[in-house]
């Protein structure tokens, strides 16, 4: 696999195609960038054969990786969140390689250990995302909220705020959160499907879909 010309293009690397890597690969090829994701099961690389790079195979051997093209990546991901000597090997394997690696870690130890391995950053996705969704759920505004879908979240919101009597097309949610209104409950009537000049009014309970850092944006709106 070979770098792409434009210098704003970049080509990185996931190691595990499970909900962590496959979302971050989703979001790079989204993004316009160059992905190569790997995996030991077909089955989980099968959702991104069409957009992305990939390839089957053990990824704690570092012949492997470098069969498959890792040495000319610009930075890894190891996404690898069940296994946590797969994830320390593949780590070195990349270090070893001279990227830069951002690693995922289950809890602090591993954290500590992937440091010590020489991950350039190690985060924590299911920490952090729950404590997005904990500050999210606390806020008064915030009525009921469901994931639908990989970090794609379904909110019911008590309109208020600077909401209240704007028009959707005043408010453009979709262009300034990336939150689309599904649709408004105004006391027993429902207004679905919703259009740009429906005006949102005190008591209206407004439904709206986004992730659930945008969603986050909207709801201080309304409080």
């Amino acid at each position: 696999m070979t770098k792409r010309g434009k210098a704003n293009v970049k080509t990185i690397g996931v190691i595990g195609a499970g909900r962590f890597g496959s979302g971050a690969a989703k979001e790079l090829v989204r993004l316009g960038h160059e992905v190569l994701v790997v995996d030991k099961d077909p089955e989980a690389l099968q959702p991104l054969v069409d957009s992305c790079h990939t390839a089957i195979g053990n990824v704690e051997s570092m012949q492997f990786l470098s069969e498959v093209g890792f040495k000319n990546v610009d930075a890894v991901i190891v996404a690898i969140g069940d296994n946590e000597t797969s994830s320390n090997h593949a780590t070195i394997n990349c270090k070893d390689f001279g990227l830069y690696v951002v690693a995922k870690a289950t809890h602090a130890r591993h954290g500590k250990i992937l440091e010590r391995l020489g991950a350039d950053k190690v985060v924590y996705p299911e920490h952090e995302s729950g404590i997005r969704l904990a500050r999210l759920l606390t806020r008064s505004s915030v009525l009921e909220m469901i994931e639908l879908y990989e970090e794609v979240f379904m909110m019911e919101l008590q309109a208020g705020g600077n909401m209240l009597n704007k028009s959707l097309s005043e408010l453009n949610l979709p262009r300034r959160y990336g939150v689309q209104v599904v649709l408004v409950v105004r006391g027993k009537h429902t207004v679905f499907p919703v259009a740009p000049t429906d005006v949102i009014r005190e008591g209206d309970k407004v439904v709206c879909i986004g992730s659930s850092e945008s969603l986050n944006q909207v709801a201080q709106m309304c409080q």
